[in-house]
């Protein structure tokens, strides 16, 4: 019968594309964790992965049995957490992601604020496009993520609105648009632009417009931080098209109306099955968020 270390270990060497980063992952020598794979492929009679010459990549047999591994490793952790909870206390894993240019969240406070109330559960944090963190959600990889997206984005029914806004435009002080009050999409048709890279939710919500209105769009410098694609408008390299609250807090640009409404909306999403420690961190989440906004008129 397969243990949980094995399962770990498969998973490592998925993960890591190597035996040897996953023997260190692991904390074990690679010789051993070697051998326990191949007692793996031994018991099913498949190999799970093809041994490169530089890097390690799951068979279609491997594809199957590491995601099985995956949801078998997560309701082990599941039990430990859930037990734990039963008699009092939080603990576990929580795994969290997050776009780069979050605006509208004070994460750092609501983290400091987590660890203070659950000093037993290891929390980990890492940045990527919205596309690739919706992605982690559904393969397990992440208990809650904070994404930003347009409309046309198919979001998991388990998520909270965290905020609405429109887009805006960014332009060089020197450009032709930075004296009008409103451009419309169809005057920045093969107009030099910086922006993010496709995955990224303004992006997405970029191509979509374009591409519904039939214009072409140049996207000549294509980056993975908004702080670049202002640098580069701000050399008036081309024009950005960026989240109003992000465009109002950048230097060195000026900021246009779009005469079009395209919709930019930031959720936390996580797993239709939470853990206590996501449950946790939402409940503070919800409770952040209900203090940032104003309190309803009563009607007389």
């Amino acid at each position: 019968m397969l243990t949980l270390r094995q399962l770990e270990f498969a998973v490592a060497v998925a993960e890591e594309g190597g035996f040897t980063a996953a023997a260190r992952r692991c904390n074990t020598v690679q010789s051993a964790l070697s051998h326990q794979v191949a007692k793996i492929e031994e018991t099913f009679g498949a190999r799970l992965f093809e041994r490169g010459t530089r890097q390690v990549r799951p068979t279609a047999a491997g594809e199957v049995f590491l995601h099985n591994a995956r949801q078998t490793l997560r309701a082990a952790e599941r039990l430990h957490e859930e037990m734990a909870q039963a008699l009092g206390t939080v603990r576990g894993r929580l795994a969290l992601g997050q776009i780069s240019s979050l605006t509208t969240v004070q994460l750092p406070a609501l983290l400091h604020q987590f660890r203070s109330a659950h000093a037993r559960v290891d929390v980990h944090l890492r940045t990527a496009m919205s596309e690739a963190l919706l992605d982690d959600l559904g393969e397990g990889r992440l208990d809650v993520a904070l994404v930003g997206v347009g409309p046309q984005v198919a979001v998991p029914a388990q998520r909270l609105l965290l905020h609405e806004e429109a887009l805006a435009l960014i332009v060089a002080p020197g450009h032709r648009f930075a004296a009008r009050k409103r451009v419309a999409l169809a005057e920045l048709d093969d107009e030099p632009m910086a922006g993010l890279v496709p995955g990224a939710g303004v992006r997405g919500i970029i191509d979509a417009a374009f591409a519904q209105e039939g214009l072409r769009q140049r996207q000549q410098y294509e980056v993975t931080h908004a702080d670049l694609v202002r640098e580069l408008v701000a050399a008036n390299l081309g024009v950005g098209i960026v989240p109003q609250t992000m465009a109002g807090a950048m230097r060195g640009v000026v900021t246009v109306a779009l005469k079009e409404r395209y919709r930019f909306l930031t959720y936390a999403v996580w797993r239709p099955d939470p853990s206590p420690a996501a449950r946790a961190f939402v409940a503070l989440l919800r409770a952040q968020l209900a203090q940032r906004r104003p309190p309803a008129r009563r009607s007389r």
